[in-house]
Formats: C-alpha cells, sequence, structure tokens
C-alpha cells in the first residue's frame, strides 16, 4: 500500500509581509493617538526645553529633545502630532530593527511575533511609541548597537570586525546621547564576552576599545555642556540611584507591580522566564546567551534601586532590559503554534485581544476622562494617573482676557517645572516661562534669568488652592502681589484641575535658583532636588 504524499504548507504571507502590514497599522494608530491625546507632564517639559536647544539639559542628554526641536523647525507650527512624528516613526523603525534581528537568531516567524508582542505592550507601543521623550530614540539606538554587534558576537566567520565594532560604537554613543542608562548596553556585552571563552579574543582585540572611543566622540557634545556646568546632569542623575534610604520591600514590591501593568503581567511574566532560560539553559546557544546578559543588567539594577531609593513611580526604568527578551519569548510563541492542533491557540489569540482592549480603554480614557464618570463617586479621580495629560488649552482665553497674553513686559511662572511646561505648552510658546521653585526648578533655571525682568510683571499659575503659603513664597519678590482669578481645565465637560492665577507687579529682585550655570559639582550635589 502506497502512502500518500504529505502536503508540506505555506504561509499565505511571509513574515515579512506581516510586519510592515504590522507597522503600517500601529503606526497610523498611533499618528492618530498622538494627534488626539494631549502632551502629558514629562512631554510638557520637553517640549519647553525643545524650544531652546542645548548640547545637554539639566537632567537628560539632548538627542530627543533636539528631535522635538528640528520636528518645531520644519512644521513651523507647535500641535501634539508635529512633536510626536519623530518618536512614532523611530517606532516603527524600532519595531523592523527588533524583526530583522529575531530573522538571524530565532528565524522569520519568531522574529515576528517579538514584533507583535511589543506592539502589545502598553509601556512600549503607547510610551514609547508615541511620547516626546528619550525613550524612543534609546530604544531605536539601543537595538541599533545590538544588530552590529551580531555581526562579531554571533556570526561563525566575523568579516570587517572594525567595521562593524565602530558602527556599533557609534550607535551606543546615539543611545547614550538619548538616555545615560545606555552605558549598561556596553556592561551586558562585556558580560557576554568575558563569560564565553569563544569571545575571549576580543579582550586582546583593538576594535572593541575603539569601539568605545567612537561612542565618546559621539556623545562628546554632551560631555562638553556638563563640563561647562559642573557635571550637574551627572551629579543629579547619579545621586538619585545612590540615595540610599534602607531596604524598603514595599517600594520594591510597588515597582515590580509597576513594572507588571505597564508591560501587562502576562507578557511581564514572559519576558522574565525567557530572562531566566537564557542565562540558564544549558548548553546555551550564543543567540540566547547574547539576550540575556545584554537584558540584565538595565532590568536587576534599576529593580534593586526601587528597594532602597525614593524614585517614586518610574517603572520605566529597566525597560531597555526588556526589549531583546521579546525575542525568545517570541521564539517561544512560535514553538507552541507549531505544536497545533496538540494544543489550542485560543488562549494566546485571547491575551492578544485583551491586550488590545486594555490599550483602547487606557487611550479613550485619557483622551476623553469616561472611566472617571462611570466610577462611583467614591473612588472617581482617586486612582486617575491620566489628568496629566489633559492641555490647559482654557489658559490662553484667560489671559487674554485679562490683557497680558504676548505683552513683552510680561512673564509667566509656575511653582513646579512640570507645571511650567503646561503653560508654554497651552501657550506655544508664545511668552517667557519660568519655574521659581527654590529646589528643583530643572532646566528652566537654564533658559533664561528673573534678573533680566526686573521692574516687569509676572503671573504665577499654580494649580495648589493655598493662597497664603503662595503670598508668602512670591510676595517678597514683588511690588505687589495680587489672585487674579481660577480657570477650570476641561476634559470631556467636566473639570479635571483648576489653575489659580495670580499678579506680581513690579519685580523687585531676582528669584535665586538652587544651582548656577557652572557651579561646582560639590555643590550641585548638595542643593539640588531629588524628587521628579
Amino acid at each position: 500500500m502506497s502512502r500518500r504524499p504529505r502536503l508540506v504548507e505555506t504561509a499565505p504571507v511571509s513574515a515579512e509581509a506581516a510586519v510592515i502590514a504590522l507597522i503600517v497599522v500601529t503606526a497610523g494608530l498611533r499618528a492618530l493617538i498622538g494627534w488626539g491625546v494631549g502632551l502629558c507632564y514629562g512631554e510638557s517639559y520637553y517640549f519647553s526645553c525643545a524650544r531652546n536647544p542645548s548640547l545637554g539639559y539639566f537632567d537628560h542628554p539632548p538627542l530627543a529633545i533636539l528631535l522635538g526641536s528640528a520636528a518645531l523647525g520644519v512644521a513651523g507650527e507647535v500641535g501634539p502630532l508635529v512633536l510626536r512624528a519623530p518618536f512614532v516613526a523611530l517606532f516603527a523603525a524600532t519595531t523592523w530593527l527588533l524583526f530583522i534581528i529575531g530573522r538571524r537568531l530565532f528565524g522569520p516567524w519568531p522574529g515576528f511575533y517579538a514584533a507583535l508582542l511589543l506592539n502589545l505592550a502598553p509601556v512600549f507601543s503607547l510610551s514609547v511609541g508615541i511620547f516626546l521623550q528619550p525613550d524612543g530614540p534609546l530604544m531605536f539606538f539601543w537595538l541599533a548597537c545590538v544588530w552590529c554587534l551580531l555581526h562579531v558576537l554571533v556570526e561563525p566567520v566575523v568579516r570587517r570586525p572594525y567595521v562593524w565594532w565602530c558602527a556599533a560604537g557609534a550607535a551606543l554613543g546615539l543611545a547614550v546621547a538619548s538616555k545615560y542608562s545606555a552605558i549598561l548596553l556596553a556592561a551586558g556585552a562585556a558580560l557576554y564576552i568575558v563569560t564565553r571563552r569563544e569571545q575571549w579574543r576580543w579582550i586582546r582585540h583593538p576594535a572593541p576599545y575603539l569601539s568605545l572611543v567612537v561612542a565618546a566622540l559621539v556623545f562628546a557634545p554632551a560631555l562638553q555642556w556638563n563640563a561647562r556646568h559642573g557635571w550637574i546632569s551627572f551629579v543629579w542623575q547619579g545621586e538619585r540611584g545612590l540615595d540610599f534610604r534602607g531596604v524598603h520591600v514595599g517600594w520594591l514590591v510597588k515597582n515590580l507591580l509597576g513594572q507588571a501593568t505597564e508591560l501587562l503581567p502576562w507578557i511581564w511574566a514572559g519576558l522574565l522566564f525567557e530572562l531566566v532560560r537564557c542565562l540558564c539553559r544549558n548548553p546555551a546557544t550564543a543567540a540566547y546567551r547574547l539576550v540575556g546578559w545584554l537584558s540584565l543588567s538595565p532590568i536587576v539594577l534599576f529593580t534593586l534601586v526601587a528597594a532602597y531609593a525614593p524614585i517614586g513611580n518610574h517603572f520605566h526604568w529597566p525597560d531597555p532590559g526588556y526589549l531583546l527578551l521579546f525575542l525568545p519569548l517570541g521564539a517561544a510563541v512560535h514553538r507552541y503554534l507549531q505544536r497545533v492542533p496538540a494544543r489550542p491557540r485560543w488562549p494566546l489569540a485571547a491575551l492578544a485581544v485583551l491586550s488590545v482592549i486594555l490599550i483602547a480603554v487606557v487611550v479613550t480614557h485619557t483622551a476623553t476622562g469616561w472611566l472617571t464618570r462611570a466610577a462611583p463617586s467614591w473612588l472617581a479621580g482617586r486612582w486617575d494617573d491620566s489628568t496629566q495629560c489633559v492641555d490647559w488649552a482654557p489658559l490662553e482665553a484667560a489671559l487674554r482676557e485679562r490683557g497680558v497674553l504676548g505683552r513683552r513686559d510680561v512673564f509667566l511662572f509656575t511653582d513646579r517645572w512640570y507645571r511650567s511646561g503646561k503653560v508654554d505648552y497651552a501657550l506655544k510658546g508664545a511668552m517667557p516661562v519660568f519655574a521659581l521653585d527654590p529646589t528643583d526648578p530643572r532646566s528652566f533655571a537654564f533658559f533664561d534669568s528673573t534678573e533680566r525682568w526686573l521692574g516687569k510683571d509676572g503671573i504665577l499659575v499654580t494649580a495648589k488652592n493655598n493662597p497664603t503659603a503662595i503670598t508668602a513664597a512670591y510676595a517678597p519678590y514683588f511690588a505687589r502681589f495680587t489672585p487674579i482669578g481660577d480657570v477650570p481645565v476641561l476634559r470631556g465637560g467636566q473639570p479635571v484641575e483648576w489653575l489659580h492665577l495670580y499678579r506680581g507687579e513690579n519685580l523687585l529682585r531676582p528669584y535665586p535658583t538652587p544651582y548656577e550655570r557652572a557651579r561646582p559639582l560639590a555643590l550641585a550635589l548638595s542643593r539640588h532636588g531629588r524628587d521628579s
């Protein structure tokens, strides 16, 4: 009895075509979200930074902010999609880079599933993929550096090692110019080299050291800015990680829960499982071990910092470490699907649909506030952090009614750096804005000096409803300081915040700042603020 030939099933589309379709659809959705959702606190602050192009800033290196400056210059106007367009485009390129790295290490379809899962994780799909912030270019250049490293650390025959090592150095320099934590990528590559005997040749080879020189040259402008300003950016970031307050299990648990929430628990658990497998499987292939070592440092370091330092809700700090772990997770999903019909597909489909639904809920609520209106009265507003993404658009009309909008002899100020960003964006940069905060004005301290505005009037915009404390803090600097009304900030027709306006007439003396343009290292360390 002859056996019938087995039919070979072929996929209706290639993995490459599937990824391109994924990129086109998700980029279009991100552009729509980027147009319809207001700028959050950090983005509004970065908008103010983008209006003041520089080689460095108080709290971050310059690359992401300069992308915002370029977008403003090209468009010639201010708008949410104008500012976010470079970051939407960068994440599309990041998705493609993750795919081609996955295709190289694990195969085309594992690479596709890695890209798909990346786009289902809210912290990547929404925050990194849309917002004006350092994480967008960080993730792109992180993967660009890894792509270059593959050619010297994974390829069986290494061709043009100097070219690939120098290219990796250039990508690393651009990643560090996006966010200082990118230096951990170099640490991960070093750990991979020293723990695998076949890679020891690179310890004696000049190319890796040349790549570090290239990275330093690319990053040199930010180094120059820091050198002129007392290394204040490095000091401030370093102090956050060294601010030991004792071990707090509650802080650690909160951080882990925050990571799980931003990635979605089922994706987060899978990524951690793959991290353990990458480092513990024996024997481990070069691909798994490389992914494991490059991922380990950011996840472990920033999670441990959360146990002893008051870093707040910075759950996204370990995200560069999670980025590459989507690759082995995509390979695991592919292996699971290859066993069908032995195992059903519906659990994966259900998790994907649930991820999309949760992302849709977050986006629509941020834009309209519908969840707050649907929640019980005792719960409404107590859990909602999305209100920070509501623009302070009514402020423009309020200032126009008071006859101060656009006047050259009037400046605006707030009591917190993030409120100054919201004010600046609401007015589209039409008036000078200060952050007159005695502890933490951030980069606003470097944009302008109140000494230039002596004898002029200032308008305070604050969300604090404490007239006594506000008057005590600012009245001594003006000849006269009086309240001039309140302004509601609306979302979905409902006020989510009230802005309180005060007018200070005739600035008598400059407002002091906690750091100078060239403050020595010791003074910067002892004086500048810690919270974010």
